[in-house]
């Protein structure tokens, strides 16, 4: 019973002392961001003359998936910092001489770790997307000065489609959904001779029929060719005027897609990748990312107990490597996992496997620590 009080003065101390050193250092780091993107596109917005309102804006909007990627080193320098600061005090080294079980030391740090995983699950999912989409928008048209035409097109699109079907066009303009000089190309098996193709002047897309699995486009003055397995032509039709005709399921999202990884929630990349799958399209660095979005908040919590391990161990003597090993196990996730997600895109290494390796073997390495941090001091 005498215990009770004390862990519970405990439980408040760190608690306030990581989220102070918390909101301290992810002050920091937004700042060094924010000057950062200033130094980085000073000259571009400089040179095109960028609008005020819509250059704070890009830098408004881009900021919340950067401050994402430098959570766990925000969140570890937190635990650094305040359990750092009270064992150099010696009064973490009260709880522990006491009987108190290091576990039970870090419980609030647990239980914070777990608040900002949550929270920087949530900001990614339902807020990150949309705004770096509206960040990359801002960038391309006010800091680049790229007109609005040119935003909204694709030029010489070469787009393999379901089955042995290819599309070629000089453009594709995605706000209107219209293909121009379009050549829709069906090949054999063994794409050794042609079986269809379709030239048009241009084609609008019409809208999609989900109940059809199929697309509707209409075609300016479409030609038709058919051939037989040898290659040799069997008809030929020209229509003129307009011609309406059903191409395959989500083919205006094929021909539109522009968006990076980063600017789709877990959801929206899952959906691409099927939509990529069905047309035999490489999905390596897509699945590995979705993998990622799911295994990287994990990495936060990973980064603050191994940051506790050693700042719990602290002492007057050996304060700076106790820092020194807590920091540089956090930039080894960050150098790590970025070595697994060039493998994981690439295709050298399932993306399941890119994706989720870091994150067990720095399960094993926090174990391993945070045991360590128990009666070091006997």
């Amino acid at each position: 019973m005498h215990r009770l009080p004390r862990l519970r003065i405990l439980d408040k101390l760190l608690l306030r002392e990581f989220w102070l050193a918390f909101l301290a250092t992810l002050a920091f780091c937004t700042l060094l961001l924010v000057v950062a993107t200033i130094f980085d596109k000073f000259q571009e917005i400089i040179e095109n003359e960028a609008p005020f309102d819509k250059v704070v804006l890009y830098f408004l909007c881009s900021l919340p998936f950067k401050l994402v990627q430098v959570m766990p080193l925000v969140a570890a320098l937190g635990v650094l910092f305040s359990v750092g600061g009270l064992a150099r005090n010696n009064e973490i080294l009260a709880f522990l001489t006491s009987g108190v079980h290091s576990l039970r030391i870090a419980a609030p740090i647990i239980a914070s770790g777990v608040i900002v995983l949550l929270c920087v699950f949530i900001v990614n999912e339902f807020f990150v997307a949309p705004l770096e989409q509206q960040a990359r928008y801002l960038e391309r048209r006010y800091i680049e000065a790229k007109s609005e035409s040119k935003l909204a097109t694709r030029r010489d699109i070469f787009v393999r489609g379901m089955g042995n079907r290819f599309y070629l066009m000089k453009m594709y303009d995605t706000r209107q959904g219209r293909m121009y000089s379009p050549q829709i190309v069906d090949m054999t098996e063994d794409y050794s001779t042609l079986r269809q193709r379709i030239d048009a002047n241009e084609a609008l897309f019409l809208g999609e029929k989900p109940n059809e699995q199929r697309s509707e486009w209409e075609l300016e003055q479409p030609r038709i060719w058919v051939f037989d397995e040898d290659g040799r032509l069997k008809s030929f039709e020209h229509f003129s005027g307009r011609h309406v005709v059903f191409l395959e399921p989500d083919l205006s999202v094929i021909l539109g897609q522009k968006k990076k990884p980063e600017e789709m929630n877990f959801f929206e990349l899952r959906q691409h990748i099927e939509i990529l799958a069905e047309r035999e399209q490489p999905v390596f660095e897509y699945q590995t990312d979705l993998h990622r979005k799911l295994a990287s908040p994990i990495s936060i919590l990973l980064a603050m107990l191994l940051a506790f391990s050693f700042a719990v161990r602290s002492r007057a003597g050996n304060a700076t490597s106790a820092f020194g090993y807590g920091l540089a196990w956090t930039i080894a996730i960050y150098g790590v996992s970025a070595f697994f997600a060039a493998l994981g895109h690439s295709g050298a290494l399932s993306p399941l496997c890119a994706a989720w390796f870091p994150i067990f073997y720095f399960a094993a390495m926090t174990v391993y620590y945070v045991r360590k941090s128990y009666r070091w001091y006997a």
